[in-house]
Order: C-alpha cells, then structure tokens, then sequence
C-alpha cells in the first residue's frame, strides 16, 4: 500500500454539516473514480478510534488537488476535531487507494442510488464520466436529511451540460419552501425514474441499513446481484429502513 504525504489547501462547506478537505499530494493518487484512501491526522489523546479514518476520495481523478468529505457531526470525534483545526500548509499521510467501488467500462445505463454522505463517490465518478466525454446516460437518486443537499450546484451545472445525466432530489425532512421529491429511494421512487430495469448497472452508496434496503427493493424489482455494486457507510443514520443481510464494503 503505497503512503502519500497531503498539504492541506483549504475547507470547503458543502451543506448540511458536510465539509470538503482540499490537499495538495506529493504525488499522484493513481486512483480511480470512488476508491477510498486512510487518512492520518497525528493529535493528542485520540479517542478509541485512533489517529485514523478512511474515507472516499471526493476528487476525480482528473482535478489536479486530492479532496476527502465527511459530515461533521455534533459532538465531533478527536479525530474530526483534528481534521477541523488543520492549518494551510499542514502535511498528513494517507494510504491507499483501495476498493472496487468504481464505475465499470461499460455502456450500459448506469443508476447512482445515495444516501447522504455516501453520495461523496458518486462526485468523483461524474466529474470523471465528465472528463472523458460523458458516457453512458447516467441517472442519480439522491437522498438527503435536509434541502441544505451536499454537491447540489456542481451535480446541477453537470446536468446542465450533459443531456445524458439525470439527477433527482429527495428529501426525507423537509422544510416549508421546499418543491421537490420527498421521502427516501424506495420502490416507487425507482420505478417512477428508471422506467426500463432491465439494462443499467445499479450503484448503491449511503449508510449500512439504506444500502442493504435498497439492495432489497432491487431483488424485488428483478435486478439481479450482478448489476449491484454496494458501499456502506457505518456510523451514519439510515435514511431508508432496516438493514437486511452484511454489508460488503465499509467506509468511515
């Protein structure tokens, strides 16, 4: 596993406790779209959790700066707090990349299925999809807490020039001004956006339960195990029901 040495640049505030940490490496991550890196930030008296965190690898791998995000939740960890005092110039290690949760060569139709802060691999993939000339028609069912929804400006000017990227809001606790979808990705949600089930390739990214729930619904629907890739997120509220079998990945 190879180690690279991160400069911090800069936060940036995505929305709705979500938070973008902008790195400069000294050397190129060689990643592909949606793998993850371990990310060391040395700190004093670290919780039970230790000085480590892994976390999807935000940036594409054509933007010339390495980004992680992460919700930064209320009481934080050591481990957060950490990550939130770096300084401009600060230098941390991470290892990696790793993990198969990556968008594959192929032509078919692909549906992004997400859940909060796991929408941060999807970012990575259409901002790449993007580079390369687009790509197979893309469609994103995206679920979020709040209308305060992570990436939405960038997700929106992609749209804007991609005829082929469909993107869809849903909100599970909206407030009064809101006018679009509520509730999460359920049955209903997926047969009203992806009319035609039989071709895409189905990625599925969000909290544990949300992630084997959706797996579920997609059973149901006929969409057989080898057209799911799965990413589960421990530690993070499920937005769509209970778990229903392990999860296959993890991310922190």
């Amino acid at each position: 596993m190879v180690t690279t040495a991160l400069r911090f640049v800069r936060r940036v505030d995505e929305g709705e406790n979500v938070a973008s940490f902008v790195f400069e490496a000294d050397r190129p991550l060689g990643h592909r779209a949606g793998q993850a890196m371990r990310l060391t930030v040395p700190h004093p008296e670290p919780d039970d959790r230790g000085l480590s965190r892994t976390f999807t690898i935000s940036s594409a791998p054509s933007e010339p700066f390495a980004m992680l995000s992460t919700r930064l939740s209320e009481p934080p960890s050591t481990f957060k707090w950490a990550l939130r005092l770096l300084e401009p110039g600060a230098v941390v290690e991470a290892r990696g990349p790793y993990g198969r949760f990556v968008h594959a060569e192929d032509d078919r139709p692909a549906v992004f299925v997400a859940g909060g802060i796991g929408v941060t691999p999807f970012r990575s993939m259409l901002v790449d999809l993007a580079s390369h000339g687009l790509g197979p028609p893309v469609t994103l069912l995206y679920a979020n807490r709040s209308p305060d929804i992570p990436f939405r400006s960038l997700f929106d000017g992609l749209a804007r020039h991609w005829p082929g990227l469909r993107i869809v809001y849903t909100v599970t606790r909206p407030t009064p001004d809101w006018r679009g979808q509520v509730g999460r990705v359920d049955e209903g949600t997926i047969r009203r956006h992806v009319p035609d089930l039989s071709r895409p390739l189905f990625y599925v990214s969000g909290p544990a339960a949300m992630v084997e729930a959706t797996a579920g619904v997609l059973a149901v629907l006929g969409v057989g195990p080898d057209r799911v890739k799965r990413e589960s997120f421990p530690g993070y509220d499920a937005p769509t029901g209970p778990a229903r079998s392990p999860a296959t990945q993890n991310r922190r």
